[in-house]
């Protein structure tokens, strides 16, 4: 009932939902269960921030049968995105990385905390606002592996879903769908797990957010203050494989990342590369991001 409810729900607001990302019979809650910050982490309240004024054009290129794309390098983020539109909705699978933990400080004696966040959004690539949900695989300061699932409009930080209620492990299949009304005054925030058998909903304005960018993104987060934000260490979680990228505008034109104006984003800092996607395969909805360097 709750899953009939949803997509009648954003049907009224004219919004096309690629075929699986409300599968029948999933459970879709409207009312966010905020987690409590794993006990002893002492982790901050992260960010996942926008790159607007922070990315590089590398080289512009249409080799290797790639369409509409050029190469672009971040301090933050890593994968792909699409622009030169208005979006009104985006979604993609992937799958949850195991992080890996064993890293130190320069010493080799003290577990160092590190993050890395997975997630779907509109905007932050030429735009100041970010509306995105997603996942994270961290180590916490103890050298121990935290899995959860989260939203964020930001400039207000992330909001951690209870791990009771929503829980992720290593290997979970996710989905995560951010879609608006027409107008864009409000969006909706949509993130399954097929493997634990959840889905989470929620609906929050955002009046005046331009969805100029829809993006599929691994992130090394940030800690921000009143004045700044600082990217955090990124976490060692291998490789994670993103699917079914799809978007569209509210004009009704839809497709995979190459049906846009794209680019693929390569994740550097101090001239060290800390994460890199692949290319595009299935079509141009696939492709999978690699960690180098922390």
């Amino acid at each position: 009932m709750r899953t009939a409810l949803l997509t009648g729900m954003l049907a009224t607001v004219s919004v096309v939902v690629p075929t699986g990302v409300l599968a029948a019979g999933s459970a879709a809650s409207a009312a966010p269960a905020v987690a409590a910050r794993p006990s002893g982490s002492a982790r901050p309240v992260l960010y996942h921030v926008p790159i607007i004024g922070k990315h590089l054009l590398r080289v512009l290129t249409f080799h290797g049968g790639r369409k509409n794309t050029s190469d672009v390098q971040s301090a933050n983020w890593a994968g792909y995105v699409d622009t030169g539109e208005t979006f009104q909705t985006l979604s993609s699978s992937w799958t949850e990385p195991t992080v890996n933990c064993t890293s130190t400080d320069l010493l080799g004696l003290v577990p160092e905390a590190a993050y890395s966040a997975f997630w779907v959004g509109l905007d932050g690539y030429t735009s100041a606002s970010v509306e995105q949900t997603g996942t994270d695989s961290d180590c916490t300061s103890s050298g121990t592996p935290s899995y959860y699932a989260w939203y964020e409009m930001y400039p207000a930080g992330s909001v951690d879903l209870s791990t009771t209620k929503y829980p992720v492990q290593p290997g979970d299949h996710l989905t995560g769908m951010v879609t608006s009304n027409v107008s864009g005054s409000t969006f909706y925030l949509i993130l399954k797990d097929s493997t634990e058998g959840w889905t989470f909903f929620d609906s929050l304005a955002g009046h005046g957010l331009a969805r100029s960018s829809a993006e599929f993104i691994a992130e090394a987060p940030s800690e921000c203050s009143a004045l700044s934000c600082n990217e955090l260490p990124l976490a060692n979680f291998g490789t994670v494989t993103f699917s079914n990228a799809f978007a569209a505008d509210p004009a009704g034109r839809h497709g995979n990342i190459e049906t846009f104006t794209n680019a693929d984003i390569q994740m550097a800092s101090d001239g060290s590369v800390l994460a890199s996607p692949s290319g595009l395969s299935g079509g141009g909805s696939d492709f999978s991001v690699d960690w180098a360097n922390s």
